[in-house]
């Protein structure tokens, strides 16, 4: 399905208590209180984001198997249901996972109970279908890489909720209607890795010239602090400048290469599953 056939069925992802799209330092996103809701309109492929850092490496065993609570190895199920601070960065991970591979025809669903006996029940929508087979089969090399990419895009170094427009190789990212470029005119930045190794890694690189209009978006994962140079955001790693990391932005407005560490691809040094965000 190209970016242009998915306009009618996401454009863009709201949240729930939010009056617009677009609002910078909107509430938190988590289990309690708000959810993703699908909506329609004129843009592409542009979903807020707040996926904290801490909850980057608390789904490295949901690759394992397809995206089924019945399917699930042991150690993923257990830390879904898990009702500590560990199980709900578990669950958030496993949000966004799934909004980065599925499509929106496609959701999974479960159950939890917390210490009080609650039970919740979880329904997580597919948006950008990056891996769209890991309904029905273990999550395989590329399609890590793309939902690594994706989630590195999503990640909120202070989990609120931005809208970002994401640019890619892939199928689903690669087509961008005029209307989202001129809507998402400043690109932030790159994001690439693999957090479902056993030695997880995400990367990240910033367009210096538009890292003063990321921090004001509250986007400071790629562009790093103000004043403390680039700190990493969890475990992503701040590359610098993406000239000096990636391949130039090509005519599709993403860069289609990036560096990587040699064990993290099998081309040795070098990854093409990389996501470019604009900003509005």
């Amino acid at each position: 399905m190209s970016r242009k056939s998915m306009v009618a069925f996401f454009p863009f992802v709201l949240v729930a208590v939010m009056p617009v799209i677009g609002c910078v330092g909107g509430p938190d996103l988590d289990e309690e209180d708000s959810t993703e809701v699908v909506g329609e309109g004129a843009l592409g492929i542009n979903i807020l984001n707040a996926l904290v850092p801490e909850a980057l490496t608390a789904g490295g065993e949901f690759a394992k198997a397809p995206l089924s609570v019945d399917a699930m190895v042991p150690e993923a199920r257990a830390a879904i249901e898990d009702s500590s601070e560990q199980g709900r960065l578990a669950r958030m991970f496993l949000r966004y996972a799934v909004g980065c591979a599925l499509g929106p025809d496609q959701e999974l669903s479960y159950s939890w109970t917390d210490l009080h006996g609650d039970v919740h029940r979880e329904v997580y929508q597919g948006i950008a279908g990056l891996a769209p087979s890991w309904e029905q089969a273990p999550l395989d090399e590329v399609g890590q890489q793309w939902v690594s990419a994706c989630l590195g895009a999503r990640t909120n170094r202070y989990g609120r909720a931005v809208e970002i427009s994401m640019h890619g190789s892939a199928d689903v990212l690669a087509e961008v209607h005029d209307a989202e470029i001129k809507g998402f005119p400043y690109e932030e930045g790159a994001f690439w890795g693999n957090v479902f190794l056993p030695e997880p890694y995400l990367r990240t690189c910033y367009n210096p010239a538009n890292v003063e209009q990321a921090r004001n978006k509250s986007r400071d994962c790629a562009a790093g602090l103000a004043g403390a140079g680039d700190e990493d955001c969890g475990i992503m790693e701040i590359m610098g400048p993406c000239a000096s990391q990636c391949e130039a932005l090509g005519e599709g407005l993403y860069h289609a290469g990036c560096t990587a560490p040699q064990s993290g691809v099998p081309s040795g040094g070098k990854t093409e599953y990389v996501i470019t965000v604009f900003l509005p």
